[in-house]
């Protein structure tokens, strides 16, 4: 099974290679240059929530818990998210402490957390019921860096699946 990083690489060499066109979202980028991979990279992070590939494969990587002030990005999140009612919380430690009253999935969002419902997950085009969700306790943000690869793979082809992302 391919990571998220993985995929992203693919999908960024795929677009690479459609950027012949005038109108490839990467001859800004390039600022008029041929586009490189670089240039393809840093489109899909950014297409995906991150600000650039350095900072998706930080995220993506899992090979550490998040830190408590380290920018997530909006990898999960989705404008179908907006109009639901989720708790936010400020820092990490909140979230925890939220979690334990009311249960949820903690999630990051930039620099905040979100105790997100079964809706929430469901808009994200993901399965609430996910066995993947209960051996990381129900907390994305930290646990079994496999566990928590194929979640984030799975939101990728989610946003593909969805037309939040194509190359």
């Amino acid at each position: 099974m391919l990571s998220a990083i993985q995929e992203l690489k693919i999908r960024s060499k795929i677009l690479l290679k459609r950027s012949q066109a005038a109108d490839s979202p990467l001859v800004s980028l390039s600022k008029g240059k041929a586009p490189q991979l670089k240039h393809a990279l840093l489109y899909t992070a950014r297409q995906v929530g991150f600000q650039d590939w350095q900072h998706a494969q930080s995220i993506l990587a899992c090979s550490q818990p998040l830190n408590q002030q380290q920018d997530c990005g909006k990898f999960w999140y989705a404008k179908a998210c907006g109009s639901l009612l989720n708790t936010w919380c400020a820092n990490y430690a909140e979230a925890l402490a939220q979690q334990a009253i009311q249960g949820g999935i903690i999630l990051p969002y930039k620099t905040q957390y979100v105790l997100a419902t079964a809706s929430y997950i469901e808009a994200l085009g993901l399965s609430a019921d996910e066995p993947l969700w209960q051996s990381l306790k129900y907390n994305w943000c930290e646990g079994d860096s496999e566990s928590r690869q194929r979640l984030a793979y799975q939101r990728l082809i989610a946003m593909q699946s969805n037309n939040q992302f194509s190359c």
